[in-house]
């Protein structure tokens, strides 16, 4: 389902887990920005909920339904938006495994590695023709606040997030002299379904909510062209 109205000068974010959580946060505040959201999950329903309530809000989105980690669809989806420019990649979707390493079998570390880094990397790189197009491209990966601090019971989550983060600080390197910035923005804990699932009954008072974390992502897309950070961190001066 598209929306999108002929306007050559409207940017583009395409969005990774936009059916909820972080995801659902951004594509709504890129909405707010006046900016195209391509908005991609696994499942449809959520998709249609969000892009119902971005174009409630007089938004535009695109809906694009699949498994990030199928290599089929990613590559099918890069041959669809062919020709397109896109300003910004946030790479939101993410699982979550809590488990001893005891306990952690083959398949679940194979499954958390394919969904947090090899998923992200697979779709930078067959969307790095679209990120060129555009004048100001960001891409953006959300991390975890464990690539700062070890916690116990998550070695396969924790073992991707870290990847993640040196293929962000790789690709920025790799992509600075055509002044496309990479950052990653590890939050944690967020107020996220995942987060409620992995911790129930968590005092949401120490989350950080995801309207925060898509302003700050909205930030670092809105920095003018060659300029960048590095990656941070983001949580509740109440967690500990």
């Amino acid at each position: 389902m598209s929306t999108k109205t002929e306007n050559p000068t409207q940017r583009t974010a395409l969005i990774t887990g936009a059916g909820s959580g972080i995801g659902r946060a951004l594509a709504l505040g890129c909405a707010a920005a006046d900016m195209h959201t391509l908005l991609i999950g696994k499942t449809a329903s959520k998709l249609d909920a969000v892009a119902a309530e971005i174009a409630a809000r007089g938004g535009t989105a695109a809906v694009h339904p699949l498994d990030i980690t199928d290599d089929a669809a990613v590559a099918a989806l890069a041959t669809a938006l062919t020709g397109m420019t896109i300003d910004l990649l946030a790479q939101c979707a993410g699982d979550w495994l809590i488990a001893s390493i005891d306990d952690t079998s083959s398949a679940q570390l194979d499954h958390i590695l394919r969904v947090n880094l090899r998923a992200p990397y697979r779709l930078a790189r067959a969307l790095l023709p679209n990120l060129r197009r555009s004048d100001n491209a960001s891409i953006i990966m959300i991390g975890s606040i464990v690539t700062a601090l070890s916690v116990p019971m998550v070695s396969a989550y924790t073992a991707a997030k870290v990847g993640l983060k040196g293929l962000s600080g790789a690709l920025a390197a790799e992509l600075q002299p055509e002044q496309i910035r990479v950052v990653m923005i590890s939050p944690g804990p967020a107020d996220t379904p995942m987060r409620a699932a992995a911790s129930p009954g968590i005092d949401k008072s120490v989350l950080v909510p995801p309207p925060t974390i898509a302003q700050m992502v909205l930030a670092v897309a809105a920095l003018p062209r060659g300029i960048s950070t590095s990656d941070f961190t983001l949580h509740s001066l109440l967690w500990q």
